[in-house]
């Protein structure tokens, strides 16, 4: 895992040129994002992916206990036990499924969860209802599966406190960081504005647009993300409200989502 080596170097890095006091200021940094590779698939061949298994688009795997939410959309379904080795956070369960699902604005969300047994999973298509949703055919007809290998990425901030305490050791650090790392590592120049990472993405910070005032949504700053959706002309960030879910209680009190768009 790329974050653990990141660690690694930054631990045997400061240790060796005693400044280990720096410790958390450098990997403070840091930002984790698992940029997901999508693999395409035809429409035709939605019955090929295994029940329960990540994907994107298309149609959900559920049990016959989660009804697929009328008025929206599926996005996606993650695999606990698939994503688990890249919750750097541990903020996820060992096992089960979250489902996602959004409205055609990208304002009204629904998430669900399910770790029972993975054979008692169908898929499920849009329900009847009157009207078609404006992105139902494009979601449903564009079915992605997921794959976790090599998509971690790490922005690291420019210009930050400790390269000044460092001094010249900073670039011998960033450049270590880069040889080990390659592209799965990012220096983000905030003078150059815009964001580093775009698309869909899990973990890593919120995407928000101009003319979202922060104060509007600074409740949820303090708060992780699980799930960052590039929808139309904006983002639906999904937060996990609390340190670590708790797959007890009500799902959608925990997991809130907030469009932000253009």
């Amino acid at each position: 895992m790329y974050y653990k080596k990141a660690m690694e170097i930054i631990d045997d890095f400061l240790e060796k040129n005693e400044f280990s006091e720096f410790d958390d200021d450098v990997k403070g940094s840091l930002t984790y994002y698992l940029k997901f590779k999508q693999i395409r698939i035809n429409p035709q061949d939605e019955a090929s992916v295994p029940l329960g298994a990540s994907k994107i688009y298309g149609l959900p795997h559920l049990p016959d206990s989660i009804k697929f939410p009328l008025g929206l959309n599926f996005i996606a379904q993650f695999n606990c036990s698939e994503l688990k080795p890249y919750d750097v956070d541990d903020i996820l369960p060992d096992k089960g499924i979250f489902y996602f699902f959004v409205d055609d604005s990208g304002v009204e969300t629904s998430c669900h969860y399910y770790d029972g047994p993975l054979n008692e999973l169908k898929i499920q298509d849009y329900p009847e209802q009157k009207g078609k949703l404006f992105y139902e055919k494009k979601f449903r007809s564009e079915p992605r599966t997921i794959s976790f290998e090599e998509s971690e990425i790490l922005v690291m901030e420019t210009d930050s406190y400790w390269e000044e305490e460092l001094g010249d050791l900073s670039s011998d650090l960033i450049d270590e960081l880069q040889q080990e790392l390659g592209d799965h590592l990012i220096l983000d120049d905030e003078d150059e504005g815009g964001h580093i990472i775009s698309g869909d993405y899990l973990f890593g910070d919120a995407c928000f647009y101009q003319g979202d005032a922060e104060d509007e949504y600074d409740d949820y700053y303090s708060s992780l993300v699980f799930f960052c959706f590039g929808m139309g002309e904006g983002h639906v960030n999904f937060f996990i409200k609390n340190a670590k879910l708790d797959v007890n209680k009500d799902i959608n009190k925990q997991i809130v989502g907030v469009y932000s768009g253009t």
